[in-house]
């Protein structure tokens, strides 16, 4: 489940919970990363809320996955006026790939202990 401030993963064997996790990347984090590479790519200031609106609409993190392309306004940062840019999914993707790789690896490092804890509880629970 991946929250505002958090995610949390469990895992579920025979009716159980065999393991959780909770981490400290979640929604805010994938929208600040957006909201950074707009800025670092096109220097346009978008806000948080537009940020999540992009990530809603044509976010995917699957290579294969094209869900189009949005206009977005910002302020652009070297003039100060009003701008408009057309970002597509490949590029939020890429905006939230650091993220989603931290998303991964904790993921990632429940297995060893998720395999361990799963052959426990079945022998316990037959």
């Amino acid at each position: 489940d991946i929250g505002g401030g958090t995610t949390e993963v469990a895992v579920l064997s025979l009716g159980g919970i065999v393991m959780s996790n909770s981490m400290r990347v979640a929604g805010d984090e994938l929208d600040s990363a957006i909201v950074a590479y707009i800025k670092r790519k096109y220097n346009i200031l978008i806000g948080e809320t537009t940020a999540e609106i992009l990530k809603k609409r044509i976010g995917s993190v699957h290579p294969d996955t094209d869900r189009g392309e949005m206009e977005v306004r910002g302020r652009n940062l070297l003039s100060g006026l009003p701008a408009i840019v057309t970002i597509n999914s490949a590029e939020i993707r890429e905006a939230m790939l650091d993220e989603v790789q931290h998303i991964v690896e904790g993921i990632r490092s429940c297995r060893p202990l998720m395999q361990e804890r799963a052959r426990l509880l079945q022998l316990a629970r037959g």
